[in-house]
């Protein structure tokens, strides 16, 4: 009898080590930081310049704490972060978001006054995103609020002529005058990623993942449903989840990485191969307001799918870059375009764009 209870007594403080270990996430780690990150979106790689032309954010996401309790922050953060459904789970830790961003929105033909009835106006968006993430190994949940202004106020116009006028990048954009009416914007987002198996080691070692789960946007600027996949494979990766690139108040403002224990190589290559399928209820930019007398109404599909694929460097004490290209079906119809006029350009019908995130951890 007594050699059961020691055998149990070793098979419970193994498996008790088992858990330890497994739910330890480093934030003692000198790598425990915050990051300011800088992202850009734009169509230039594929020579574009319609549809959607350019975004970009600036955002900080803070060090990883224990809980909602624990993290330095604002009462109405914590109480969010406490009381929204999946945020307060016990076996995750936690991170908050702020980001400011801008997207311009044009039509093909930049050099006509009035763009042609029935193609796409042009527009602008700023906002500001307040973003939530509650994750561990196997699970990441990400809320945020994002709120902001469609219209002149977006300061769109003045961006683009910028690069294009003063830098000479481009054609002189003539028709923002015509640009959709000011209104504002607040739009929310959910989103449930799991991690549907790995291999080989995350740390100084080869490891590879696959990742899936739904998002949920819903607001003015934005309202749809999509479901995600992701695999990604590297050395010394992180542990956690990838995040994906995100125009300002279309996407997630998301960091839900593990951070690297000190014992582990500062320096890490991650390739990253994406898809999403998504279905498009409502969008402003196409379909025109519910809230001003915006009616300018762009044919588009109901159905988007995009694919990716990313390459990353991370230099876990102080830089992180990653490169990324997406490539997306059709979001206008084409067949519903006006003709372009003669010699002019007509407007893209896809979303394809690539981007560069840069992110400082200090």
């Amino acid at each position: 009898m007594r050699i059961y209870t020691i055998s149990l007594v070793v098979f419970l403080l193994a498996f008790s080590n088992g858990i330890s270990s497994a739910e330890d996430f480093y934030l003692d780690s000198p790598r425990n930081k915050g990051a300011l990150r800088f992202e850009l979106d734009n169509d230039a790689i594929f020579d574009e310049d319609s549809g959607f032309s350019n975004g970009w954010s600036i955002q900080y996401h803070t060090v990883r704490y224990a809980s909602w309790e624990e993290s330095e922050t604002f009462g109405f953060i914590k109480w969010i972060g406490e009381h929204f459904p999946t945020l307060g789970d016990e076996d995750s830790i936690v991170r908050y978001t702020h980001g400011i961003g801008q997207n311009i929105i044009t039509p093909g033909d930049i050099e006509v006054e009035v763009p042609q009835v029935g193609d796409l106006p042009y527009a602008g968006t700023l906002t500001y995103t307040l973003s939530w993430q509650s994750f561990n190994r196997q699970k990441a949940r990400n809320f945020q609020i994002t709120f902001g202004v469609l219209g002149e106020e977006s300061y769109a116009d003045e961006v683009q002529k910028f690069f294009h006028d003063d830098l000479d990048l481009g054609e002189e954009p003539m028709g923002w005058d015509t640009q959709r009416d000011t209104e504002l914007i607040i739009n929310l987002g959910y989103q449930h990623l799991w991690r549907l198996g790995h291999w080989g080691n995350y740390h100084n070692g080869w490891a590879a993942q696959v990742v899936s789960g739904p998002s949920f946007l819903l607001g003015n600027l934005l309202t749809s449903v999509d479901l995600g996949f992701a695999f990604r494979c590297g050395w010394n990766m992180l542990e956690g989840f990838s995040s994906f690139p995100a125009p300002p108040g279309r996407g997630f403002f998301t960091s839900n990485q593990i951070p690297k224990p000190l014992n582990a190589s500062p320096h890490s290559v991650e390739l990253i191969l994406g898809a999403r399928a998504t279905g498009v209820i409502y969008s402003v930019l196409y379909d025109g307001s519910i809230i001003t007398d915006d009616d300018r109404e762009v044919e588009r599909e109901d159905y988007v799918v995009a694919g990716g694929i990313g390459l990353n460097y991370h230099y876990y004490d102080f830089l992180s870059i990653r490169f990324s290209l997406i490539l997306t079906s059709d979001i206008i119809d084409k067949d519903e375009l006006p003709p372009p006029l003669p010699g002019r350009d007509q407007t893209k019908n896809d979303n394809s764009f690539g981007t560069i995130v840069i992110d400082i951890h200090f």
